[in-house]
């Protein structure tokens, strides 16, 4: 869902920008780049059916500006008018304004709360609300961040890449230690949006296996993980010939995989 706006994020979020977060206590970020934004923008329709609220969110590299070696990533949500009421006065856009709280920020809470060992810890985050000038006086405006882990990203927008060009020998390290780590992840009652290498970061030095990305809360499963299965799904190995988790009668024969 889009709108003509090339940017939502323009007034104070520029590099050199130092945010203030207030919880779990009280920490200073400055931005340094800006990685992506993205937005979920809905018609006034949309929000009285379906209670969708518009917003868009951006991805920043930021460090601590007292110690520039400590870098982390930083996500803002801010809610933004529904369509084609951009152009509204503040008093009508005010009407628009609600609360929210991203899943992104649930997920980062709960685990760290739980002591993950697998995922990035959230280091601080902080709620608002808009002022007067604001593109929905009164609406949301969220920051967190996160910490970035050790490692080499095991895959990419092409696929699995750079997991594929490790030695045979890392590879069966990194099978090896997402065995121990899904089910952890599970325990705790997540999984990752994205299953794909692209959700996994490989620590050479310390053999240690991390999800990241976006996480979704893990519902009932119909049947146990099937760890070949799970393998294949993150791009882990190669099935021959190629499989269609959906069948019943798949026979788990792996000995034409691609490992």
């Amino acid at each position: 869902m889009s709108s003509s706006f090339s940017t939502w994020f323009l007034k104070g979020i520029n590099p050199g920008s130092v945010i203030t977060l207030n919880q779990p206590f009280s920490s200073q970020w400055k931005i340094l780049e800006k990685l992506n934004e993205h937005e979920f923008q809905v018609n006034k329709e949309e929000n009285n059916d379906y209670g969708f609220c518009s917003f868009a969110s951006a991805k920043f590299q930021c460090c601590d500006p007292k110690q520039r070696s400590k870098e982390a990533f930083m996500r803002i949500y801010i809610q933004v008018p529904h369509r084609k009421t951009e152009m509204d006065d503040a008093n009508t856009r005010g009407q628009q304004a609600t609360t929210f709280t991203p899943p992104e920020l649930l997920a980062y809470q709960d685990l760290t709360q739980k002591h993950s060992i697998n995922t990035p810890k959230l280091i601080g985050y902080k709620t608002d609300t808009q002022d007067r000038s604001g593109l929905v006086p009164g609406g949301f405006i969220i920051w967190l961040v996160w910490e970035i882990v050790p490692g080499r990203r095991l895959g990419d927008s092409n696929g699995a890449g750079p997991f594929w060009a490790l030695e045979s020998d890392e590879r069966e390290r990194v099978r090896t230690e997402f065995v121990k780590a899904l089910p952890k992840l599970v325990e705790n009652g997540w999984f990752p949006t994205v299953s794909g290498a692209s959700s996994l970061v490989w620590h050479r030095d310390t053999e240690t296996l991390y999800f990241v990305g976006r996480f979704s809360k893990t519902g009932k499963r119909k049947r146990p993980i099937e760890f070949a299965e799970w393998i294949a799904t993150f791009e882990l190995a190669k099935p021959v010939p190629p499989v269609r988790w959906g069948d019943d009668d798949w026979d788990k024969d792996t000995s034409r995989w691609e490992w």
